[in-house]
């Protein structure tokens, strides 16, 4: 085991613990943490990486979490880190508030190439990929160059290699002997690959939007030649990906979108000065897509899968099929897309999860299907 040389400090010597400055600072302790990771990347392999964790929990909790549940870790899905997904500072859209004020001990993960994490390669322009760097013209780069990494960034294997790394720090930090687990989007072949493989260090699961899964696939031992960078500019989420599944009046509230790329930002100073006056979001390749069946089937875990009804249900609906869990459940939620947790909606997300981390049930039930209403109510799946 080697240590990043920029890490050695941070990682390698002494814990690392960031304030966090927040308009309800008073009302949580927020810190800013960091796990120590042997890379299995590619790029570096075998050094020890910091992989950052922000914590959350409330000073007085409304309520106390029941002591075999208590603790939750959320992981982002494949462009946005974990702060501005799940601790996003904006009226009531902070989940993870939502969660440690119901007495639980929250957390939420970057895996390599997000956020605060580690980032090898991602500070070179010319590692971006060839169909994206005419958005860098003149910022930075005056004409477009070969990468000097010429590979994609990473596979499935290295994030469920890092999750566990997490895992295991979020289960000495807090002395749990399980945590449950949240993920988001990519989040979903992340945490659900990772369970079934980890599935003695896991509580109840919930996937929100998860990718699909793969009878028969294998997901690559390693990364294919290509570039590390992918770029994401705000047009490109807010035009081309969340605009055409916004379909129900007032599903998106005003100032939500300047207030989350204002915190997108925050998390990627190199992006921010790359590109457009107002930056780009930098997120790594992967080689390979999707995740194999045949490890949905191996989860035994309660597991809670929701999605709105503009982000291919069908999909994610397969993937509860395909789980080996008796307690499983699944949702769809009416007037919301893939991005819900930013939507009029995402108390749907809140309070459901709020009620299956604490108790296992969603709308009183352990199992079974159900459509939820534009107003939150949950009935029978027809």
């Amino acid at each position: 085991m080697r240590c990043s040389t920029a890490w050695i400090w941070a990682v390698c010597l002494a814990p690392v613990l960031f304030s966090s400055a927040s308009s309800r600072a008073g009302e949580f302790q927020t810190t800013d943490e960091f796990a120590a990771h042997v890379s299995t990347l590619r790029a570096d392999k075998g050094e020890v990486i910091p992989l950052h964790l922000r914590h959350k929990v409330a000073v007085s909790p409304a309520a106390q979490a029941p002591a075999g549940h208590r603790v939750v870790l959320f992981v982002h899905g494949a462009t946005v880190p974990g702060v501005p997904d799940f601790d996003f500072d904006f009226r009531d859209y902070d989940w993870m508030a939502f969660l440690a004020r119901a007495g639980f001990d929250v957390w939420a993960l970057d895996v390599s190439g997000y956020g605060a994490s580690a980032r090898p390669m991602m500070d070179d322009p010319c590692n971006v990929a060839k169909k994206s760097q005419d958005v860098l013209q003149k910022r930075p780069l005056a004409a477009s160059c070969a990468p000097h990494h010429p590979f994609q960034f990473k596979t499935l294997r290295d994030d469920w290699a890092e999750i566990d790394s997490a895992v295991d720090y979020v289960r000495a930090a807090t002395r749990a002997d399980k945590v449950s687990i949240v993920g988001w989007s990519l989040g979903g072949p992340r945490v659900g690959g990772y369970v079934a493989l980890h599935q003695d260090k896991i509580d109840r699961v919930m996937l929100y939007a998860p990718g699909g899964v793969k009878a028969g696939y294998d997901v690559p031992e390693t990364t294919e030649p290509g570039a590390p960078i992918g770029l994401q500019t705000r047009a490109d989420l807010e035009t081309k990906r969340w605009d055409p599944d916004a379909r129900c009046a007032g599903q998106i509230e005003p100032g939500v979108r300047d207030a989350l790329w204002t915190e997108i930002m925050k998390w990627d100073g190199v992006g921010a000065s790359w590109g457009p006056p107002e930056g780009v979001m930098r997120g790594p390749t992967f080689t390979g897509s999707g995740w194999p069946a045949e490890m949905a089937a191996k989860i035994t875990a309660p597991v809670y899968v929701v999605v709105g009804e503009f982000d291919t249900p069908e999909v994610r609906r397969g993937v509860y099929e395909m789980l080996g869990s008796s307690d499983r459940i699944f949702a769809k939620v009416a007037c919301a897309s893939h991005f819900m947790v930013w939507e009029k909606q995402h108390l749907v997300l809140h309070k459901s999860s709020l009620e299956f981390l604490r108790d296992g049930k969603v709308s009183g039930a352990t199992h079974g299907a159900f459509d939820v209403d534009k107003d939150g109510v949950f009935s029978p799946a027809k």
